[in-house]
C-alpha cells in the first residue's frame, strides 16, 4: 500500500527538470537514459530509456521491484508548425501486483509554444487512461521559462487529482561545459538542486531534491548527442 500511495505509472521528470523545481523542458532529436531513487528507498526506483526525434519518440521504464512492479512502453507524435508544438502521447501500461499482471493504457497530450527566449507550455498527464478497472488520476500542468546564454528561469503551475495545486520554481546557471541549478517546490516546500556536466558526446545531469518528511530523492540523467 506504501508503494502505491507514491506511484501509478506518474511521470518522470529528467535530472534536467528534477532538479530545476520539476518544470517541463521540451526536448528533441535526443537519446537518453534516466535513472530515479526516491526517498532514497530501493523499492522506489525507476529506470527509463527514451529516443526522441523531431517528429516520433519512444520510450519504455519500469518502476519497483519484484514485490510491486510498473511497467510502461510509451510513444510520441509531433505535430509542427512555426512556433507551436502539439503532441500526442500515448503509452501501454503493465502493473504487477501480489502475483498479478493487469495490462492497460494512457494517454497525454502537450502543447508547447516558443517566442524569442521563451518557451510555454500546457500538459496533461493521463488525460485518458484504464488499468484494474479504474482510471487513473489526471494531471494538469502549465509551465513557463526564459533562457539565455548565461542564464534560466522557470514556473510552474500543477493541479494533480484528488491531491490539489502546487507551485515550482527554477533558476539555472549556464556555462560552456557545465550548468547548475536551484528550484523550489510547494505543497509542501521541497528544495531541488541540479548539476550538468558536458563532454563530447555525452551530458551527465544529477537532480536532488529533499522532502521535508520523506526524506531525500536522487536522479541522473545520460544524454547522447551526435555532432
Amino acid at each position: 500500500m506504501f508503494l502505491i500511495i507514491f506511484s501509478l505509472f506518474p511521470e518522470l521528470r529528467t535530472a534536467d527538470e528534477f532538479g530545476f523545481g520539476n518544470i517541463s523542458r521540451f526536448l528533441e532529436n535526443s537519446l537518453f537514459i534516466t535513472y530515479e531513487k526516491l526517498y532514497s528507498l530501493p523499492e522506489l526506483q525507476t529506470v527509463k530509456a527514451v529516443w526522441k526525434t523531431k517528429t516520433y519518440g519512444i520510450g519504455i521504464s519500469h518502476f519497483g521491484s519484484s514485490f510491486y512492479r510498473e511497467l510502461a512502453i510509451e510513444s510520441d507524435y509531433k505535430v509542427r508548425s512555426e512556433n507551436t508544438i502539439f503532441i500526442t502521447e500515448p503509452s501501454l501500461l503493465y502493473l504487477y501486483q501480489e502475483s498479478k499482471g493487469e495490462l492497460g493504457f494512457c494517454l497525454d497530450f502537450s502543447f508547447v509554444l516558443f517566442l524569442l527566449n521563451y518557451e510555454f507550455s500546457i500538459r496533461t498527464f493521463k488525460i485518458l487512461s484504464w488499468i484494474k478497472n479504474t482510471t487513473i488520476p489526471t494531471e494538469l500542468e502549465l509551465s513557463g521559462a526564459y533562457s539565455d546564454e548565461w542564464n534560466e528561469f522557470g514556473i510552474k503551475i500543477n493541479f494533480l487529482e484528488n491531491w490539489g495545486i502546487n507551485m515550482g520554481f527554477g533558476y539555472k546557471i549556464k556555462f560552456p561545459r557545465f550548468t547548475a541549478s536551484l528550484g523550489l517546490l510547494t505543497n509542501p516546500l521541497v528544495p531541488t538542486i541540479g548539476f550538468s556536466f558536458e563532454g563530447a558526446l555525452l551530458r551527465l545531469s544529477i537532480g536532488l531534491q529533499n522532502h521535508p518528511e520523506l526524506g531525500f530523492s536522487e536522479i541522473f540523467t545520460i544524454y547522447y548527442r551526435k555532432r
